[in-house]
């Protein structure tokens, strides 16, 4: 046997024959010992790359058993690595190894990598969260603070914010982002809202001030004014008081309650003791003034007599002169007087005023009372008397013991017709002033003669006349004419009146704009009336 093949595999017992040239042979036997040293070919199958399954750290991974090829048969193929097909396999680089064993136990191995890669995000889960800032207007959070509960299936390796630390510019809500990263590097965010408060009232500090009041008895004060330092971590929106206007009423010390409010709306509030004063004295002008003397030749100086203006916004208190009492010597060169003023709040203000001393009162005329005389017998016209000197008339005045001058109208010695007359009397004192006074005088000539009484019923009119005047005589007197005078008892006009009976029309067209007197007779008497001309 020459040729051997799979089957010769093993001890073989091969018979040598030896043939010479002769043909003469000769055997013997050996052992020739076939092997199989030529390892099995085999494949795996390609490397895999795979994601985990969904929610899960591992994918489900199947594969084909490895392929293998002998020069020989009875090759046989089995996994000696790895986890097998079917199997969870975890995040990572797993190697499956299968080995090809042939029938003389060559081997041949072959390898293949299932990686399995985690792509799956984790789950970012915030919640959002509320922080006050301190007393220094800061406040920090860390991650945990805002995750609500993160999760990953392969785990969570950390989790980060984008900001941790806030102020007084961040006070309200702000949105904070959180960054979750797994252990395989996969990352998610989410937002979360981080409310900032600022609940840390300011620290308030009150300074007592003093002010004072304007010519108008007001002053205004804001909070700033009694404000004494006060300070907020994140800025003072205002300072507030619940009293910033004073006037009189306010004079003293009062308590004021100074609020102030942060610019997020705390606020705190402290007490501040602002004293107002009044240090305007009054606004005070003297005037000068003539002060008349009274009837007993004194006058009493009053403050207001020399005060042309006297002005306080809080009101005056007193006033004064420092002399008020004058008497006639005090006429002619004025004097000076000092006015003082204070007001309710002790404020003083003084000026000075010259007081000139008059008399002005005319001196006091007494007259006699009204009287009606006779001219007498047989005359038209009654003499006026001297009433002063006959002291039927006096004067007196405040400042004099005398009168200066004295003077009477009509003049003493002047001649009246009958007719009824005012009689003025007039005094004059050194001081110029002048005193009258007036009675009426009457004058009827012939009294109580017989008859006359019907004669009273005789008139004239219209009186004052213009053209023509009138004698009306009603009860029809035997009247026998009418005599017209001057006041100088010149004869004008004379008028026959003899059986005129009730009325008789005398034209007067040329007689002088006049007092005149008419002289009516009857055969009983005599009656005189005034005649006004026009």
């Amino acid at each position: 046997m020459t040729d051997f093949n799979c089957s010769n595999v093993g001890d073989n017992t091969v018979t040598l024959t030896v043939t010479d040239i002769n043909g003469n042979t000769s055997t013997c036997t050996t052992t020739v010992t076939v092997e199989d040293t030529i390892a099995p070919t085999i494949i795996c199958a390609m490397d895999t790359l795979v994601s985990t399954d969904p929610g899960d750290c591992y994918a489900t991974v199947t594969f084909p058993d490895a392929l293998a090829t002998d020069n020989c048969s009875g090759v046989t193929v089995a996994q000696t690595d790895g986890l097998p097909s079917g199997s969870q396999f975890p995040v990572g680089v797993s190697t499956i190894e299968f080995t090809a064993t042939d029938a003389s136990g060559n081997t041949s191995v072959c390898t293949f990598d299932i990686t399995v890669e985690d792509n799956e995000a984790p789950l970012a889960v915030c919640e959002n969260i509320t922080i006050q800032l301190d007393e220094f207007g800061s406040a920090s959070i860390t991650a945990a603070d805002v995750d609500g509960g993160s999760t990953d299936a392969c785990g969570v390796d950390t989790i980060a914010i984008d900001q941790d630390t806030f102020d007084c510019s961040n006070v309200g809500d702000n949105n904070v982002t959180l960054t979750v990263t797994d252990v395989n590097g996969n990352t998610s965010t989410c937002t979360a809202i981080v409310t900032v408060e600022d609940i840390t009232a300011p620290d308030v500090v009150c300074q007592d001030i003093t002010v004072q009041l304007d010519a108008t008895g007001s002053v205004s004060i804001t909070g700033m004014d009694v404000d004494g330092g006060s300070t907020d971590a994140c800025g003072i929106a205002s300072y507030d008081l619940d009293m910033d206007t004073f006037d009189c009423s306010n004079v003293g010390v009062n308590a004021v309650e100074l609020t102030v409010t942060d610019n997020n709306g705390n606020t705190a509030t402290c007490t501040a003791m602002v004293t107002v004063e009044d240090n305007t004295s009054p606004d005070l002008v003297c005037a000068d003034f003539t002060l008349e003397l009274g009837e007993d030749g004194t006058a009493t100086l009053l403050p207001g007599d020399v005060i042309a203006s006297n002005d306080d916004a809080c009101g005056i208190d007193t006033t004064a002169v420092d002399i008020t009492e004058f008497d006639c010597s005090d006429i002619g060169t004025p004097v000076t007087v000092q006015v003082f003023v204070s007001d309710v709040n002790g404020n003083l203000s003084t000026c000075f005023a010259e007081v000139t001393v008059v008399d002005v009162m005319a001196p006091v005329v007494t007259c006699p009372a009204d009287q009606t005389v006779d001219p007498g017998e047989g005359n038209l016209f009654y003499e006026i008397p001297d009433y002063f000197a006959t002291g039927e008339a006096s004067a007196t005045d405040n400042c004099a013991d005398t009168v200066t001058i004295t003077s009477q109208d009509p003049a003493p010695g002047e001649l009246i017709g009958d007719g009824v007359y005012t009689v003025t009397l007039t005094a004059e004192d050194d001081n110029g002033n002048i005193g009258t006074c007036t009675f009426e005088l009457t004058v009827e000539s012939e009294l109580g003669v017989q008859g006359a009484d019907t004669l009273g019923t005789v008139q004239l009119y219209p009186n004052p006349a213009n053209n023509q005047v009138t004698i009306g005589n009603p009860l029809q007197n035997n009247l026998k004419e009418a005599v017209i005078y001057d006041l100088t008892g010149r004869v004008i006009q004379t008028i026959n009146l003899n059986g005129m009976g009730a009325q008789k029309t005398i034209d007067v067209t040329n007689l002088a704009s006049a007092t005149y007197l008419v002289r009516i007779s009857s055969e009983n008497g005599t009656i005189t009336k005034q005649l006004i001309k026009e």
